[in-house]
């Protein structure tokens, strides 16, 4: 067998440490790098047996990086129009890659370890220093995991245990991660909303969503998020509508090609949270045209549903008191994904889905104690996604490309237990960005154009609700009506512009230099489309007597009351923002250094920010074996319109109250005088952190402790007069203790590659804040009595996200010659504890005190497994099917915080996807 691989040449140590600068700048670009599968210590040396049929080089190639081991790296637009011939039994892994190249133009340079870069050898040449390449070029080892930073390809995403409809769904196995004590109950089993997350103890809505560079936050009203199927607005005092989510576009999963998480250490490009970052990357084109179409269902006849026993009879009749449960439920998703290459330089990939859940739920008419029976609701739930990327090659220097996405999710509801108005609640968002890499001898330009909307909307069959008293006096249900429409928007425009320099020396420091620009500009706006009008109808005679003498107690014996008016308004924002950052990591034999700086000014709140990030890495005994990392790290978060929102809107209201003969007896004009004016603080987290990575074998170890203390938190303070204000009184503190083994090689069984990652972790808050939404939450100044002493009962334990253990252990088994991949996740949460009113007093010289102790909740053990399989119908068709089992030994908990609602966690739930892929 003739070989036509070029020969291995010896690059200079100044060609691999560039190599290794680029493979810095462009990693997540790369589309090859792939866990090796084996340890050798040279390329030549082992054998493998491969079966890679003809057909396009990048499928060939990913599928050699699978059976060799080998890690690859190269920019993926070298691969785009090439075809391969294919190889066929046992070679070593430079024989199989030698025949996968013939034809194409393409050579490669071994690096250490076992690392391959390919290129265009056409774009190779040698002078006086030795070799050199074309920049666009990538070499090095395999990515070593950061501290601090978690990535997660397709693959994994794809094949992951347990329910991945959404973004944050793909987080339950981080260390760094709490979730909300209301997600996985049986009340929102059938919600499409994703879950919210905290980071490092922080709030929710103080992370960072980025998509492709876009920031995608919903910086509207995102703390008021749990799903609301009633009671969408505060008519009185008028409010933001809630129930929306701090994303601003609920992902499928089935459009990303990687999802990276920076929970400490964050890179200096990165502004605008408090938690971490969750930074995901659309699919991009990689040479190979595909259809995909797949099918997923889940109900409640699948499931295990838990309820307190005095709903039993309810439960068992399909009913819903209150939304505390959903007995009965249908949950569907059809997901088309593809990849087409339009032109030699021109490819793209989109996927498009809709995701639905058709549901019961029931809410009960009482005034006082007298029950009028329930309010039955059929509700829907509909989630759209599209989001499609374009990737051009205009040059062997400059790629292009655009990423479009667009996100609605759309509801029903009833107005509330009372008025019996319809309506249909909406989140959408709509994006395009624009995204350039120019490449040159000095370095890499990037510049990234970008502009979103996203809105929430409210649409009510009826905008004036009516309360009837003769209706009430007659024994009938007097309430009637709904609360009209509301808008609420923000739009973004943002530009970006970034420089990464080519690495260079001075003396014995090498330098990797990061410069970048950021311009935002945002408009919000608040809307009350028409009028919003509340009616209360009182009887003419005392008693409610007949008055007009026609024999019956009707509405002719009535008047009206009062009117409240909520004029159509609008209130509009524009904000302008700006931001620098500087970076440079400083290499010297085993240190590395990395110090950044960013400022940020935001109109909105008038201020200038600076952002240091400092982190130090030894490589103790030099072999990569051992690393020792620590930092110093300081983040500022997001502020949100709400808090022009609630300045304002109440001045929107007129009072009109009328005698019994229909004339005006009062006019009241409400001036705003619930808010005051605010000046407030970018509220800030002040990170430091201290870690160590060590291998073992094909096992990464990695201990880390994590400290954040948080500062100028917004909360609402009220004056000695009553009124609000917006204050930065809120603070917290929390400690992140971890420890995470992950292979980094599979342990081969038989035919059978497995790999594994188990993650411990101990987290630890405190903070002068009850609530998940500080911002809306009053500091208490009030003394209560707990664990033997009286302090302020803004010291209580925080509620939710407060779970101090998690222990998370996933495997994922591959059987590449049946086509197979079974996973698994083991998932361990402490109950924790939230305080409460016993209803007891204790007094002491001082003064009476409530007495608050703590309820505490039982931990949760659950099993979640996956089966995925992937057969050849024919030669050009592969099927999908993928079995999912939730919490597989139905092991639950009641979550209920008092005697008078119920939560419990859902039981064994499954669903089923099935597919092709053409």
């Amino acid at each position: 067998m003739t070989l036509f691989g070029l020969p291995q040449r010896r690059k200079n140590s100044r060609c691999v440490l560039s190599l290794f600068f680029v493979n810095t700048l462009l990693a997540g670009g790369v589309g090859m790098a792939l866990t090796p599968t084996v340890h050798a210590e040279s390329i030549s040396a082992e054998t493998y047996s491969f079966n890679i049929s003809a057909g396009p080089l990048a499928k060939a190639i990913n599928d050699f990086a699978v059976i060799s081991g080998v890690y690859l790296g190269g920019n993926g637009q070298l691969l785009q129009g090439k075809n391969t011939q294919g190889v066929e039994g046992n070679y070593s892994a430079r024989q199989a890659l030698d025949l996968l190249l013939t034809g194409t133009g393409l050579s490669y340079e071994i690096g250490e370890g076992r690392s391959i870069v390919l290129i265009d050898s056409s774009y190779v040449f040698e002078d006086g220093n030795g070799v050199t390449m074309a920049p666009l070029l990538i070499a090095g080892e395999k990515e070593q995991k950061r501290i601090g930073e978690n990535v997660m390809n397709s693959n994994e995403i794809e094949s992951m245990a347990g329910d991945t409809s959404n973004l944050t769904d793909l987080l339950k196995g981080n260390g760094a991660v709490r979730f909300s004590r209301s997600s996985s109950s049986s009340a929102n089993s059938a919600s499409m909303r994703p879950d919210e997350v905290s980071i490092h103890g922080q709030s929710h809505y103080q992370n960072s969503y980025v998509i492709d560079g876009m920031s995608a936050n919903n910086d509207l009203n995102p703390g008021d998020s749990e799903d609301t199927y009633s009671n969408p607005i505060s008519p009185t005092n008028l409010s933001m509508l809630s129930g929306s989510s701090s994303q601003s576009y609920y992902v499928d999963p089935d459009a990303l090609e990687s999802v990276t998480v920076y929970d400490s250490n964050v890179p200096v490009e990165f502004g605008g949270f408090l938690g971490g970052v969750i930074s995901s990357k659309l699919k991009q084109y990689d040479g190979e045209d595909y259809l995909s179409v797949k099918y997923a269902i889940s109900k409640d006849e699948w499931d295990e549903m838990h309820a307190d026993e005095s709903l039993a009879e309810d439960m068992a009749d399909g009913d819903s008191l209150e939304g505390e449960y959903t007995p009965e439920y249908l949950k569907q998703r059809l997901t088309l994904t593809g990849a087409q290459g339009i032109t030699d330089k021109l490819g793209m990939t989109f996927t498009a889905s809709r995701a639905t859940s058709a549901f019961d739920q029931s809410y009960v008419k009482n005034i006082g104690k007298t029950v009028y029976g329930k309010q039955g609701v059929e509700y829907d739930d509909t989630v759209d996604n599209f989001m499609a990327r374009f990737d051009y090659r205009a040059s062997q220097d400059l790629d292009v490309g655009v990423s479009m996405l667009y996100a609605n999710r759309y509801h029903d509801g009833v107005t509330n237990a009372s008025y019996d108005s319809a309506f249909v609640k909406s989140h959408q968002a709509t994006g395009l960005g624009i995204d350039t890499e120019y490449r040159t001898n000095s370095g890499v330009l990037k510049t990234l154009l970008s502009y979103d909307e996203a809105k929430d909307t409210l649409d009510s069959d009826d905008s004036t609700y009516t309360y009837h008293y003769v209706d009430y006096y007659n024994g009938n249900w007097p309430y009637s009506g709904g609360y009209g429409n509301v808008n609420q928007q923000q739009n973004s425009a943002n530009f970006t512009v970034e420089w990464l320099q080519q690495a260079f020396d001075i003396g014995s420091y090498e330098h990797s230099l990061q410069t970048g620009l950021e311009l935002g500009y945002k408009k919000m706006f608040y809307e009350v489309e028409g009028d919003i009008v509340s009616e209360n109808y009182r009887c003419i005679n005392s008693g409610c007597a007949d008055s007009n003498g026609d024999g019956v107690i009707d509405y002719d014996d009535e008047y009206l009351r009062t009117t409240n008016i909520i004029a159509a308004n609008k209130l509009e924002k524009t904000y302008h923002s700006a931001a620098v950052y500087f970076s440079d990591t400083i290499k010297k034999g085993d240190w590395t250094h990395y110090l950044g700086i960013r400022a940020d000014y935001s109109s909105s709140l008038g201020n200038i920010d600076l952002s240091p990030r400092v982190t130090t890495e030894w490589d103790v005994f030099s072999d990569q074996q051992t690393r020792f990392l620590a930092g110093v790290n300081r983040y500022y978060g997001r502020d949100f319109f709400r808090y022009e929102v609630n300045s304002t809107l109440r001045s929107w209201r007129t009072m009109y109250r009328y005698n019994s003969d229909g004339s005006l007896n009062k006019q009241t004009n409400y001036t705003d005088q619930s808010f005051r004016d605010y000046d407030l603080d970018t509220p800030y987290s002040d990170e430091w952190n201290i870690g160590v990575m060590q291998r073992f074998g094909v096992v990464d170890v990695t201990l880390q402790f994590v400290n954040r203390e948080s500062r100028d938190l917004v909360t609402r303070t009220e004056t000695y007069d009553g009124l609000d204000y917006y204050s930065n009184d809120g603070r917290k503190s929390t400690d992140t203790v971890s420890l995470t083994f992950e292979t980094r090689n599979p342990f081969e069984v038989g035919g059978t590659d497995t790999y594994g990652e188990l993650s411990i972790s101990y987290q630890e808050s405190e903070s002068n804040t009850i609530s998940d939404v500080s911002y809306e939450e009053t500091i208490s100044s009030d003394e209560i009595y707990y664990k033997g002493g009286v302090i302020y009962e803004s010291q209580l334990p925080s509620f939710d996200f407060n779970i101090p253990v998690s222990i998370s252990f996933s495997t994922r088994t591959e059987v590449p010659d049946w086509r197979l991949i079974v996973s698994n996740s083991i998932n361990v949460q402490s109950g924790g504890k939230v305080a409460q009113n016993t209803g007891e007093d204790y007094t002491n010289s001082t003064g009476t005190y409530d007495i608050y102790d703590d309820l505490k909740f039982d931990q949760l053990i659950t099993l979640d497994t996956s089966i995925e399989w992937k057969p050849v119908l024919f030669a050009e068709l592969e099927g999908y099917i993928k079995l999912s089992v939730n919490n597989v030994f139905d092991d639950y908990i009641d979550k209920s915080t008092s005697s008078s609602s119920y939560s419990y966690t859902l039981g064994r739930s499954s669903s089923l996807e099935v597919g092709m892929r053409f």
